[in-house]
């Protein structure tokens, strides 16, 4: 009877190894990758994007390339919270870039920083097991920005959709009217010329175009709620006016950091932005 203990002991322990040692595998993951200019991104891929033998190649996995925060002065490719487990348990893959900050370069050349991201991708992530025929790009807080402002101007190629959470620079010179002068961190990135205000505004470039503007997801927070919901609804508003699909998310019950982190974690925006994705990856 003890050895018979034992021995179930030790086949538990064995499956408990094998469950472990499978859930620390639920990714593949890469990082430090050179695209060039200086940037690095890491690529964080589903275990279906393995192949399974010579004959049997892995799925090509949708992307979401995401774009970190930190008011357009630091900031990390590293922080992407829970998006990792959220896309790969979806068999999606995440691609987190970096780019450059204030003062190193300009608003202009975060964006040429997040386009080169892109067209790397675009170029070079079916290799790594992606499609790059369904990519999407997400930033949160200054990284919403700058997904906002590759999308308005075109500058991204073909993409399935745009994740924008929460950032109230849509429109600059709106913003600043709302609330009377900018705080240091809007100034350190957008300065005091009103011509730079327009030049870096997203919505400047929506309504000056054409359309054929890719479908827009929009979240807000709680954090400032009233002018945030405000900004993100008139940006919404002209995206529609020139065809683009909008779905906007009112996140009043998070906060400004929060509805970022509890992707994958919290029902109701974890649920805004599984939709989202899985409309636009049809």
């Amino acid at each position: 009877m003890r050895k018979l203990r034992f021995a179930i002991l030790v086949i538990a322990s064995w499956i408990g190894c094998i469950v472990f040692s499978l859930a620390a595998q639920a990714q593949i993951v890469t990082k430090g990758v050179f695209v060039g200019g200086g940037q690095y991104v890491d690529i964080h891929a589903p275990l279906s994007t393995k192949p399974r033998g010579f004959f049997k190649p892995g799925k090509k996995a949708p992307v979401l390339l995401y774009v970190h925060g930190g008011g357009w002065v630091k900031g990390s490719r590293e922080k992407f919270y829970n998006l990792d487990k959220f896309a790969n348990d979806r068999d999606w893959m995440l691609v987190s870039i970096d780019y450059r900050p204030v003062p190193k370069t300009n608003i202009d050349g975060q964006v040429k920083d997040v386009v080169r991201a892109i067209n790397w991708v675009r170029s070079n992530i079916s290799r790594y097991g992606g499609n790059a025929k369904k990519i999407v790009i997400m930033g949160h807080s200054a990284g919403s920005h700058l997904v906002s402002m590759v999308a308005a101007k075109k500058l991204g190629g073909k993409l399935r959709g745009v994740i924008a959470n929460d950032v109230q620079a849509y429109d600059m010179v709106a913003y600043g009217g709302m609330r009377g002068s900018l705080p240091r961190v809007y100034q350190a990135a957008f300065g005091s010329s009103p011509e730079n205000w327009i030049k870096w505004s997203p919505v400047t470039y929506v309504r000056n175009g054409t359309g054929g503007l890719p479908p827009f997801l929009i979240m807000y927070s709680g954090s400032n709620y009233d002018r945030r919901k405000v900004l993100a609804h008139g940006f919404a508003a002209e995206l529609k006016k020139k065809g683009a699909r909008v779905t906007l998310f009112d996140g009043k019950r998070y906060r400004h950091g929060s509805i970022a982190t509890t992707i994958g974690t919290s029902a109701e925006v974890t649920r805004a932005v599984e939709r989202f994705m899985k409309r636009v990856l049809r």
